[in-house]
């Protein structure tokens, strides 16, 4: 099997336009839709006078409840199976960064301490940057280096991992 650098895919189109997405992942795609939908809340609460607190709140449940099983999804069902060479190409890398960076800045608005705002402001602009890599890099990278039987086990895995895009929260900021 060739690897495909990220190279190679770097003349993808990068302006807004509808990603056709394989079927194999489009349940992520899914869930990454929800994501932006979740970093609009977080915006509008902020630009509200929500008091950050409950924004926290909100935060921490969302990542606990639906981002943290997505990242572990993408991980276990996509990058444990990319071959090696392909794993340590930047479409990829920047991924796992990018997760790492998530519980970093939740880890800190968990501690409470100092200014939030920045915090929040941080976590919701990393989720949009994240989001768009992973269609337009990450998703992209992998529909070309995975086999179509690859594809398929990973399919079955989201069909049963697949997360609800709206779970109840008590205290839509938000509206």
């Amino acid at each position: 099997m060739a690897i495909i650098s990220f190279q190679a895919l770097s003349d993808l189109p990068t302006k807004a336009c509808p990603v056709k997405r394989s079927d194999h992942l489009k349940k992520l795609s899914w869930e990454h839709h929800d994501a932006l939908k979740f970093a609009r809340r977080i915006q509008r609460g902020m630009g509200n006078g929500t008091p950050e607190e409950r924004i926290a709140r909100y935060v921490i449940f969302i990542v606990e409840t639906l981002l943290q099983p997505h990242f572990e999804l993408e991980e276990v069902s996509l990058i444990k199976r990319l071959p090696p060479a392909a794993a340590e190409d930047v479409a990829v890398t920047r991924v796992i960064d990018d997760h790492r960076e998530f519980n970093r800045l939740v880890t800190a608005i968990e501690g409470g301490g100092g200014e939030l705002r920045p915090l929040l402001e941080s976590l919701v602009d990393l989720l949009k940057r994240h989001v768009k890599w992973e269609e337009q890099r990450f998703f992209p990278y992998c529909e070309q280096v995975l086999c179509d039987t690859d594809l398929e086990l990973i399919r079955g895995e989201l069909d049963q991992g697949h997360l609800p895009g709206e779970v109840p929260w008590d205290d839509p900021f938000w509206g």
